[in-house]
């Protein structure tokens, strides 16, 4: 079992209370970014939707629910590109948002592992550019029908296992984005670790993991961005696995309780020793580390939005709600290795 020092440590590091509680009302509201020159804009954090395949009518009404309180406090754009059941999520939102809103987007995912999942009878996964096309015509077909009438903004492609490419597939997609959705924008998923990004158009936007934790982002787009590259990242994982706003601590049971079985002593301390060097980051509780996570991944010019899970009712006022505390500082940005 760690030490009850190092677990009160830890604990002080991620509570999620304030100093002084955020005032109820008015509620929080979130930014909106710029996609460039593409005239486009999103909420700079964006709400992914994951639901379970089978979940009782009372569980898609709570999610509703968060999903509309997520709106009025000015998010406008949604997430179902790695849920694990796309078509629940996509009709959850258009439940929650029946009515026409022309500030709604949703990000969607595809893969080529996923477009033959969904039409097992397509035999290659490197078939013409056609074909890659019309799958996708077709897959892409059926989201919208889902999600109508919240349009999908953003594509986001996933080279994954079998390695075709952004440039082998998205431009291929051209004609189709711009003869019948010009407004469609695309996204390519990295896959770290990589010295280099893939080419791509330029003011391309891309997907990777990025907090506080995982800063290898920083290296790439800064890099990109002295040498006049207008790329934009849309980051996702900013808790990192949930490190960071402590709802991996909460799913550990830690410190234990009666039933459980024994902790892995070594795994804890890899996980979590590095979230206790972050804990200057609340020093006087002016904010939690979960605002400090998405005020850091945020404080960078090129990161268009950052994904995270839904947060829970109770929470939801204080994740929203970063942008109302303290920026994170110089010095702050020294003692994590950055010059701001």
């Amino acid at each position: 079992m760690p030490s009850r020092r190092w677990a009160e440590r830890l604990s002080t590091a991620i509570r999620s209370d304030l100093e002084e509680p955020m005032p109820s009302r008015p509620p929080p509201t979130v930014e909106r970014r710029s996609l460039g020159e593409t005239g486009r804009w999103i909420s700079a954090v964006t709400i992914s939707v994951e639901p379970p395949m089978a979940a009782p009518p009372s569980a898609d009404e709570r999610t509703i629910t968060l999903l509309r309180k997520a709106r009025t406090c000015g998010v406008i754009t949604f997430d179902v590109s790695r849920a694990r059941y796309p078509p629940r999520a996509e009709r959850l939102i258009a439940k929650a948002f029946p009515s026409e809103d022309p500030e709604l987007t949703v990000i969607v995912g595809r893969s080529v592992e996923g477009l033959v999942r969904e039409d097992p009878s397509w035999e290659g996964t490197s078939g013409p550019d056609e074909d890659i096309t019309q799958l996708l015509r077709d897959s892409l077909g059926h989201s919208r029908s889902r999600l109508a009438p919240v349009p999908i903004s953003i594509v986001e492609w996933d080279p994954g296992r079998t390695g075709v490419s952004a440039t082998q597939a998205v431009p291929s997609l051209s004609p189709f984005a711009d003869e019948r959705h010009p407004d469609v924008l695309w996204s390519l998923r990295l896959t770290p670790p990589s010295d280099e990004l893939p080419e791509m158009p330029p003011s391309s936007l891309y997907s990777s993991d990025f907090s506080l934790l995982e800063t290898e982002p920083v290296r790439r787009f800064e890099a990109e961005e002295r040498s006049g590259s207008k790329h934009m990242l849309l980051a996702r994982n900013p808790f990192a696995d949930g490190r960071l706003d402590g709802s991996r601590l909460a799913a550990t049971g830690f410190p234990g309780s009666p039933g459980e079985a024994p902790l892995d002593v070594r795994r804890m301390h890899e996980d979590f020793d590095p979230v206790l060097r972050l804990g200057f980051l609340t020093v006087g509780r002016r904010r939690t580390l979960a605002q400090a996570a998405l005020s850091f991944v945020l404080s960078w010019s090129w990161v268009a939005t950052t994904v995270l899970p839904l947060p829970a009712p109770e929470r939801m006022d204080e994740v929203l709600g970063y942008a109302a505390c303290p920026p994170i500082s110089p010095e702050e940005f020294s003692k994590l290795g950055f010059v701001k």
